[in-house]
C-alpha cells in the first residue's frame, strides 16, 4: 500500500496521531469527518475504532467490495487469529481479492502486516511512542470520510531507519538496497510500502497520483517526498529531496546551502546512509545547480505562526530541510516588479541594517527557528511568496498514502 493524496492543487500539513502523548496524525483527515471516536452510525455498521456493533466472535473492520476502483465498506465479520505484526495477506487470496484479512480483532491486515487500528484524530485508541497513525487512500472510508487509520513505525527521513526494532534499515526491508518500504511524512514521519516503480522517483520527478492527478504521500522514491510546484504559476507537484539544514547567509561558508555535507542519509537504492548525502547537490538530494536545501519548518508553521508540539519539540526543527531548484521560481517585490528567488548564500544576515521585510536570509527560510525574528504575535517573517511554490496547506482533503502490494 503507499500513503494518500496530495491535491496537485492541494497539499495537506500531515498531522501525525502518534502514541506517547502525540494527538498528530500521519494523514490529513477530512474536515467533515467524524470527530474522535465518532458515532457508530457514522462509522458504517460497526465501529473499528471501539469494535462496537458485532457479536463478541466477531470483528469489526474493512471489508473490500470491489479491487478496481477500490470500493470497500465497515462491517463485522469473523474475528482473525494472526496477532499484531503477524504476516497476514489482506484479504485472504492476495491484493484485490474481496473480503476481509484474518488480523485479530482491533488490527488490520496491511502490506503484508497486522497492523493496529486508531483513531486518526488523536482520540482512542492511540498508536504507542514508535508509532503514528496514518490514514491510507479507500481504506476505512464511509461516505468519503476516513474513520480510522493504522500504526505505521515511526523513522528517520534522513536515514530512513526504523525509530525501534531490530531490522531498523530502510523501514525494515527486506533487502535495504531494494527497499519495499520508505520513511515519508511533513511533521511527522512513518513507514508506508513503496517498490521498484517508485525508486526513480527522486528530486524534481513527478510523483504518483491517483486517478484525479493527487500525487500520494508515499508517491515518491524513499527519503523524497511530494512538496514544492514545478515553477512559479504551475500547479504541477513534483518530488523533493529531504535533506539535512544549515543557517546560509553571505557570512557563513557557500556550501551551507546546499545542506550538511557531514550528515547521515541513504539514498533510495544504497545500502545504507552515507555523509555527503543529505545535500542537494546533484546525484544526492538534489538534480539541478540551483537546488538549496531549505529549512522544512516554516513551511509547516499555521498561520498563528504554531507548530506541531511534536514536530518543535522533535528533532527535526532546527536540522531537517527539503531541496528547492530556486531557478524556477519567481515572486513579486514591493514595487510590483517581478524577482527572481534569491538564494541564501547571497543574502545578508539579519541585522541592525536589515530592517525592511522580506531584505535577509531569515525572511527567506535560510534560519532556525530560534533565530528567526518573528512580527507582532507568534508569526515569524518570511516573505509570503516563499510558501507560493509550496503544495502544502492549500486543502486539507487529499493527503494520505497509498496501498501498494
Amino acid at each position: 500500500m503507499m500513503k494518500v493524496a496530495l491535491g496537485a492543487l492541494f497539499v495537506g500539513l500531515v498531522a501525525a496521531c502518534g502514541g506517547g502523548g502525540s494527538n498528530n496524525t500521519n494523514g490529513i483527515m477530512l474536515h467533515d469527518a467524524p470527530a474522535g471516536g465518532g458515532s457508530d452510525a457514522a462509522m458504517g455498521s460497526c465501529n473499528p475504532l471501539t469494535q462496537a456493533g458485532c457479536n463478541a466472535n466477531e470483528k469489526c473492520t474493512w471489508v473490500n467490495d470491489q479491487a478496481n476502483p477500490p470500493i470497500g465498506h465497515v462491517g463485522c465479520v469473523p474475528d482473525g487469529t494472526i496477532a499484531l505484526g503477524g504476516a497476514c495477506t489482506d484479504p485472504p487470496g492476495g491484493a484485490g481479492a474481496m473480503g476481509y484479512d484474518t488480523c485479530v480483532k482491533g488490527t488490520v491486515c496491511l502490506s503484508g502486516e497486522c497492523k493496529a487500528i486508531c483513531d486518526i484524530q488523536g482520540g482512542a485508541p492511540m498508536c504507542d511512542t514508535n508509532h503514528s497513525c496514518t490514514r491510507y487512500a479507500d481504506f476505512f472510508e464511509v461516505g468519503g470520510n476516513a474513520v480510522a487509520g493504522v500504526c505505521d513505525p515511526s523513522c528517520d527521513p534522513l536515514t530512513q531507519a526504523l525509530k525501534a526494532g531490530t531490522n531498523t534499515a530502510a523501514c525494515g526491508s527486506t533487502n535495504p538496497a531494494m527497499p519495499n518500504k520508505g520513511c515519508f511524512g511533513f511533521d511527522d514521519y512513518s513507514c508506508a510500502p513503496t517498490g521498484m516503480n517508485n525508486w526513480g522517483l527522486t528530486d524534481r520527478k513527478m510523483p504518483q497520483t491517483n486517478s484525479a492527478g493527487q500525487a500520494y504521500l508515499n508517491g515518491c522514491a524513499p527519503g523524497f517526498l511530494p512538496f514544492f510546484f514545478d515553477m512559479t504559476g504551475s500547479m504541477t507537484t513534483l518530488c523533493s529531496g529531504y535533506c539535512a539544514a544549515l543557517e546560509s547567509d553571505n557570512a557563513k561558508p557557500a556550501a551551507n546551502a546546499k545542506g550538511d555535507a557531514t550528515a547521515l542519509a541513504k539514498l533510495p537504492t544504497d545500502a545504507a546512509p552515507a555523509a555527503g548525502n543529505a545535500t542537494c547537490a546533484i546525484g544526492k538530494k538534489g538534480s539541478e545547480t540551483s537546488s538549496v536545501c531549505k529549512f522544512i519548518w516554516p513551511y509547516l508553521e499555521d498561520d498563528a505562526g504554531m507548530l506541531l508540539p511534536s514536530f518543535e519539540n522533535g528533532p527535526y526543527l532546527d536540522t531537517l530541510g527539503v531541496c528547492f531548484a530556486i531557478a524556477h521560481f519567481t515572486y513579486t517585490d514591493a514595487a510590483m516588479m517581478t524577482q527572481p528567488y534569491p538564494d541564501c548564500k547571497n543574502l545578508p544576515p539579519p541585522s541592525g541594517t536589515t530592517t525592511g521585510m522580506f531584505d535577509d536570509a531569515a525572511d527567506w527560510l535560510c534560519y532556525k527557528k530560534a533565530n528567526t525574528p518573528a512580527f507582532t504575535g507568534s508569526a515569524h517573517q518570511h516573505n509570503p511568496a516563499v510558501k507560493d511554490a509550496w503544495i502544502g496547506k492549500r486543502s486539507e482533503l487529499a493527503m494520505q498514502r497509498h496501498i501498494l502490494n
